[in-house]
């Protein structure tokens, strides 16, 4: 008995360990919803099983005969053994050295399996509104409409996207649409807001090395010492390669907080020919790189040794892969400061202003500091600053103002809770899930 009792006891220790972070920790989500395992690529943190494959009608399927990697929410060993000691080699996939550098930033990893759902403001254990950034490296389907509108909105109400595309013909499950086109549909064929983001990708397939310095040809990778993206705090990026891949147009008559970083070898700094870019729409960031070569760090699934890997993470160019990055996704973890939504003129992430649950599908309190005499009033607004009815009760306690609202009526989605007393107010996010 005692015996059962430990290995009970360990397994219960182990499982929680393995799934739980820190509080406040920033939590970065790895698509693999859209074959992105399928083919010779491997875009995941984790391939521990390799056991399904991709078909081009959008199917799955898995068995013993099947080869891609099939990466599960919690890569495994557990990451919170990870220390600055920890080899890359820790989990196994294409991903796996960013994922680990990710974690060693104090960041809280997790994969999107294939049987999960990209959504926003859901009843969804892995919605979007848990995460501070979602990277889709290389998709090769295309996002339906309702996942076109959560990825959207995710970025519109603080979220970070990482857009990772290839070369054009880059068709991994042969369905007829490749990363840049599929992109390309979520830009200019959404719900929320067509052009948004202040650039596209181009249709094509290249291989180009751009740098600052002489032996990197001209010099195409921004040397401004106030690029967060090549000056960042994880390293100064000098060099990219790109080996079959893309590019990218910028619009910023679109977008004016589009910006560029490194473009094409010789085709000066201009908003054309442009390999990675950055963005800011509603209240989130974008980035997005036209090479999925960079990422990988060569040490993922070779199907039995049919599959050849590359090290682009750190071995094509040193360590200016890695380096832009972890420049790239610490700039999208960082989030935005100062937010303002459509409407709303100040969101004040005020301390004295509290929120529970949230995320909410029913009863919700809001409590506010007020050492006033008088009352706080409150409201609650939806993204574009409407005032929005919901049934609400008020109590003062003390120096508290309490108020209790009912989230059944509303519909699934970002609202915020505003509460002024005098010339204070408090303004905070609040998720209503699908009742």
């Amino acid at each position: 008995m005692k015996k059962t009792t430990l290995v009970i006891a360990s397994a219960i220790l182990c499982c929680n360990t393995l799934f739980s972070q820190t509080a406040g920790q920033k939590k970065i989500l790895f698509d693999n919803t859209h074959a992105e395992t399928a083919g010779s690529g491997d875009w995941c943190i984790d391939s521990d099983i390799q056991n399904m494959t991709w078909y081009a009608s959008g199917q799955t399927g898995t068995g013993g005969s099947y080869y891609h990697a099939n990466p599960q929410q919690y890569p495994t060993p557990t990451q919170t053994a990870v220390t600055s000691a920890t080899a890359e080699t820790y989990w196994n996939g294409a991903l796996s050295y960013w994922a680990t550098d990710c974690v060693k930033k104090g960041y809280w990893v997790e994969t999107l399996p294939y049987t999960g759902h990209i959504t926003y403001g859901a009843t969804n254990t892995q919605d979007l509104s848990k995460y501070d950034v979602f990277i889709v490296d290389e998709p090769n389907i295309l996002f339906t409409t309702a996942e076109k509108t959560a990825l959207m909105n995710f970025v519109k109400n603080g979220g970070s996207l990482f857009m990772i595309s290839d070369h054009t013909g880059s068709d991994r499950n042969n369905d007829g649409y490749d990363s840049p086109m599929i992109w390309n549909d979520l830009i200019t064929n959404n719900s929320v807001q067509n052009n948004a983001l202040g650039f596209k990708f181009e249709l094509q397939n290249f291989s180009d090395a751009s740098g600052t310095q002489t032996s990197g040809g001209n010099p195409n990778v921004s040397t401004l010492s106030t690029d967060s993206i090549t000056k960042g705090s994880f390293g100064t990026v000098s060099r990219v390669k790109w080996s079959n891949g893309t590019c990218m147009t910028m619009t910023p008559s679109q977008n004016a907080d589009v910006k560029a970083h490194a473009w094409k070898n010789g085709k000066g700094q201009t908003d054309t020919a442009v390999v990675c870019v950055t963005s800011r729409y509603g209240c989130g960031k974008v980035a997005a790189i036209g090479d999925s070569s960079p990422p990988d760090d060569g040490t993922g699934n070779t199907a039995g040794g049919s599959i050849t890997l590359y090290n682009g993470y750190t071995g094509d160019v040193g360590q200016n892969h890695r380096d832009l990055l972890m420049n790239m996704t610490i700039w999208l973890a960082e989030g935005s400061k100062n937010c303002t939504t459509t409407g709303i003129n100040s969101v004040i992430e005020n301390n004295e202003l509290t929120i529970y649950p949230n995320p909410a599908n029913g009863k919700v309190e809001i409590n506010f500091a007020n050492n006033a005499e008088s009352n706080a009033v409150f409201s609650l607004m939806n993204i574009n600053g409407q005032i929005v009815n919901a049934a609400q009760t008020h109590q003062k306690n003390n120096n508290q103002d309490v108020f209790t609202i009912d989230t059944t009526t509303l519909e699934a989605g970002i609202y915020y809770c505003k509460v002024q007393v005098a010339d204070k107010i408090g303004i905070k996010k609040l998720v209503v899930l699908n009742n």
